[in-house]
Parts: C-alpha cells; sequence; structure tokens
C-alpha cells in the first residue's frame, strides 16, 4: 500500500496535489466502528483498521512537500447526508492535510479563493484525493449533497 502525491499542481497556483494510496487496504469502512461526534459526523474507533490505514501514510512522500519537522494524526470519519463545514482555514500548527476517499462517495472537498468563490473540488472516487498545504491564499470546506455516507482518511500534518 503506497502513498502517491503528484508533482502537478491540482489547482494552478495553489500547494494542491491530487493523491492516493494503490492499493488501498481491504477493510469493509461501512461496518467499522465509530463514535459520533456530532449529529452527522463519526470518527473511526477500530484501532487495527486506523493503524492499517495510518501504514499508508509514507513521511517520505510527506517529505517531498513539507519542509522542517513534522508529526501526522490519521482519521478516518464517516459524514452523513447534509454534513456541513464551511469554508476555513486551518490552525496554524496544521502543516498540511491529506484526504483520500474510501469509498466512492459522489461528494468531495472543495476549495475557494480568499473571497470565497469556489476554486475548485478534490476528486470524489475511491483510493483518489488530494493533499494540501495550510495556506492563506485559498480556504477549504465540504457540504455531503448527496444521499450516502461518505468514508474519507485524513491524514492531517502537524508542526512538530
Amino acid at each position: 500500500m503506497s502513498l502517491i502525491v503528484s508533482n502537478t499542481a491540482y489547482i494552478d497556483g495553489f500547494d494542491l496535489w491530487e493523491a492516493s494510496i494503490d492499493p488501498l487496504p481491504n477493510l469493509d469502512y461501512e461496518n467499522l466502528d465509530y463514535i459520533k461526534i456530532s449529529d452527522d459526523r463519526y470518527y473511526c474507533t477500530d484501532v487495527e483498521a486506523l493503524s492499517i490505514v495510518t501504514d499508508c501514510f509514507d513521511s517520505s512522500v510527506i517529505n517531498e512537500k513539507i519542509s522542517g519537522p513534522f508529526t501526522i494524526a490519521v482519521e478516518i470519519q464517516k459524514n452523513l447526508p447534509n454534513f456541513e463545514l464551511i469554508p476555513h482555514l486551518d490552525n496554524k500548527d496544521m502543516l498540511g492535510v491529506i484526504i483520500i476517499n474510501l469509498l466512492d462517495s459522489g461528494t468531495s472537498t472543495k476549495f475557494f479563493d480568499t473571497n470565497d468563490i469556489e476554486i475548485g473540488q478534490a476528486p470524489t472516487t475511491v483510493s483518489n484525493g488530494i493533499m494540501y498545504l495550510n495556506n492563506w491564499n485559498f480556504k477549504h470546506g465540504y457540504i455531503n449533497s448527496g444521499n450516502k455516507d461518505r468514508y474519507i482518511a485524513i491524514c492531517i500534518i502537524y508542526k512538530k
């Protein structure tokens, strides 16, 4: 299982790159154990599944985009229909994020300029996603406008 991050900008002029895990771990993501965080957001609590997915986020690949020491935290999330994350900037302790679709969802993270004008959307297909650096020139957000749950792995890259 290998993390792949493109060398070509996903959206010209922004620190965004298409990412994928190939092959994606063969886990039953819909039936893992989850804890409810809010009415429409759940975090996986299955330690074995989290360990398997965490192993996919190869630090040597991340090193190609991140300068300086970092640590990662990996989450598996389930977002129900109508879950919304308004466009925002991440906190200054986060250097970047990698989001990988664990199932086809039809919806994905959207990116906005500083005037909240949409500039693009991350891939929606299984094992594909996006890597972005926490930067001042764009925001990201999400709304599950579909009728099925969205399952994603999120690798948060923190300053060490």
